[in-house]
């Protein structure tokens, strides 16, 4: 069962104690659209499907454009990986480290040395192939 919105014109008494009613700023109720995805897997592999699609879905890329000066700068690109990572893996976090600050913001301006963090994307025993232990080499 999924539900998206619902609205009464009357209790249900089911807790909230008032109609849910709810108009919205043109006063002709809300419209939701979204996309829902099911994926209809055995349960044996269900962590294999959902989880690399829920990182591809929310971390996909933005395209940003921003007015420009006429010529086209590309940035240089760089990897410190010897191949891709294994498709279990995630990068969680690549930011400049300055392992003295204490102050919180641990930012370190020269780029001289960078906190990696990566993340294991299936619990032990949820995937079949995804559970199991990966090695990177950096």
């Amino acid at each position: 069962r999924s539900q998206v919105h619902r609205r009464l014109l009357y209790d249900d008494n089911r807790g909230v104690g008032e109609p849910l009613v709810e108009l919205g700023a043109d006063k002709q109720g809300l419209v939701i659209r979204g996309r829902h995805l099911i994926l209809l897997n055995a349960v044996e592999a269900a962590a294999q499907r959902h989880r690399p699609l829920a990182q591809e879905l929310v971390l996909s890329p933005y395209a940003v454009l921003a007015p420009g000066g006429g010529s086209s700068s590309r940035l240089p690109e760089f990897s410190a990986l010897r191949g891709e990572l294994p498709p279990a893996l995630h990068l969680l976090t690549l930011m400049p480290w300055d392992a003295s600050d204490t102050s919180g913001d641990a930012g370190d301006p020269t780029g001289a040395t960078v906190l990696l963090r990566l993340e294991h994307q299936f619990e032990l025993g949820e995937s079949a192939n995804g559970s199991q232990p990966v090695t990177v080499d950096l």
